[in-house]
């Protein structure tokens, strides 16, 4: 006799409480990997931290017997039951940089007395892969011959676009019902579009003082920049000062300055976020130019592009109204802009910003407001990205499958999100994500101290288990 829904719940939790503290072991082991994406290397695409990041899960794979197929060095694939699987599980194992701000060393697992577990991927997205990997344990065990099969899928690029599995895809299929648990729950069933332009303009060199030598901002387009940092001439250490302490008087950034040679060196400190949710953060890359464009600096053309793009990119405008391309919708809520990425020198200027796209986005022609707006201030686009808005109906099998367990182990109601990030499922027709963000709670993706609640994980392990087991048996 088949066993009911809450039968397997409760052999699913025994097996967690027997194998729990292994998941956490191996979880430390992969915490442990700086996979961030370095040079290419023979074997190696993103580098070799996100190679050995993938060596190590199919490493733990293997010892339990799991056979493991190793697509292009860039993603792994293992199954259980039968092929063709009917459900698949997508997650990653590659993470963004460190940044500043940490208080433990952000490749040491570590678990604090609130009983949290820090470590860069913690949340994003290593602590679900490893879920993952020990839900597909459970499963096995107690379902040795499954009637239809589950397929786990770990990639090494997904913090550089997702580019692995659209590499993946372009010679193999995916399982018709995938989640990934990579976003938040309940279920997410809608992710909104992208669009990265990157700009840029260029001019003659001009030496009068005051003047600006450099701007260094952020350095990924996809995360709020917490630091940026300006080069001036001109200006004595009491003058900076004193607009710095009229700019920044009720500011969520602060200043810091300091003289090297004939030159004062202005550092402004703002708070990481994802750029999916620009108003969690503080961007110090806006709030330096909105500084510098705040001073009298003597007229030249570099100066003049400074109070453009401030002008463009207005501190606490997260939603690109000066731009001219503030939208919302009912599906997938508004247009959110993060300016990610600057480097501005006595020459030239580069730049590009993150801007995630509702549904209704669809009809409208970005580019083209985007480049009159850069246009009119004599700035060049010279590259961009769209992706069009990602929506699974919320009455779709797996998506109903999910939201029951959800209700079940949380005793919270299930519904249907839509976020500004994209995840490994925004190509695939029907797929979802499933977990693990919470709710007004923070972990700090692409933050420093990013974290993820221990019981919360092994909770994340046994749904993931059970949906294998419902969806599978």
């Amino acid at each position: 006799m088949s066993k009911t829904k809450e039968e397997i719940r409760i052999d699913i939790e025994k097996w967690f409480q027997a194998h729990g503290d292994e998941m956490i072991e191996d979880l430390g082991k992969l915490i442990s990997i700086n996979s961030v994406k370095g040079s290419e290397e023979e074997g190696a695409p993103y580098g070799a931290g996100p190679k050995a990041a993938l060596m190590l899960v199919q490493s733990i794979l293997e010892n339990r017997g799991f056979d493991v197929e190793l697509f292009e060095n860039i993603v792994i694939c293992s199954q259980i039951g039968p092929s063709p699987p009917l459900m698949g599980i997508l997650a990653h194992v590659d993470v963004v940089g460190t940044g500043d701000g940490w208080d433990t060393d952000p490749f040491t697992m570590v678990i604090k007395e609130d009983g949290n577990i820090y470590g860069r991927g913690a949340t994003d997205n290593k602590g679900p892969a490893m879920a993952a990997i020990y839900a597909m344990f459970c499963a096995r065990e107690l379902m040795p011959e499954p009637s239809s099969g589950v397929q786990l899928i770990l990639g090494s690029g997904e913090e550089q676009g997702c580019l692995d599995i659209a590499q993946y895809l372009e010679k193999n299929e995916t399982p018709p019902n995938v989640f990934t648990p990579d976003a938040d729950y309940p279920i997410v069933n809608t992710e909104k579009g992208r669009f990265t332009p990157f700009f840029s303009a260029s001019w003659e060199k001009d030496t009068n003082t005051p003047r600006v030598v450099s701007i260094i901002g952020g350095n990924t387009t996809n995360v709020v920049p917490n630091v940026a940092e300006a080069i001036i001439e001109g200006f004595t250490l009491d003058e900076a000062k004193e607009y710095c302490d009229k700019y920044f008087e009720n500011a969520d950034t602060k200043a810091s300055l300091r003289i090297e040679g004939n030159q004062l060196i202005i550092t402004v400190d703002g708070a990481s976020a994802h750029a999916a949710t620009p108003d969690l953060g503080a961007n110090a890359q806006t709030a330096i130019l909105g500084l510098l464009a705040s001073m009298p600096f003597a007229d030249s053309e570099g100066y003049k592009y400074i109070c453009a793009l401030s002008k463009l990119f207005p501190h606490g405008d997260y939603y690109g109204a000066a731009l001219g391309i503030e939208m919302s919708d009912e599906i997938s809520g508004e247009l959110t802009v993060n300016f990610g990425v600057l480097r501005f020198s006595e020459l030239e200027f580069s730049a590009n910003f993150d801007s995630r796209t509702p549904a209704i986005a669809d009809e409208v022609d970005l580019l083209s407001i985007v480049e009159e707006a850069f246009n009119s201030e004599g700035i060049s686009m010279t590259g961009h990205t769209i992706n069009q808005c990602h929506h699974t109906p919320a009455d779709s099998p797996l998506v109903q499958t999910l939201l029951s367990i959800y209700e079940a182990y949380t005793g919270n109601k299930g519904e249907c999100l839509c976020v500004g990030g994209q995840t490994y499922v925004h190509e695939l027709p029907g797929g979802v994500a499933f977990g693990t963000g919470e709710d007004g709670v923070d972990n700090r993706i692409h933050g420093a101290n990013e974290y993820i609640g221990k019981d919360h994980l092994m909770q994340s392990a046994m749904m993931f288990a059970q949906a294998i087991l419902e969806m599978c048996s």
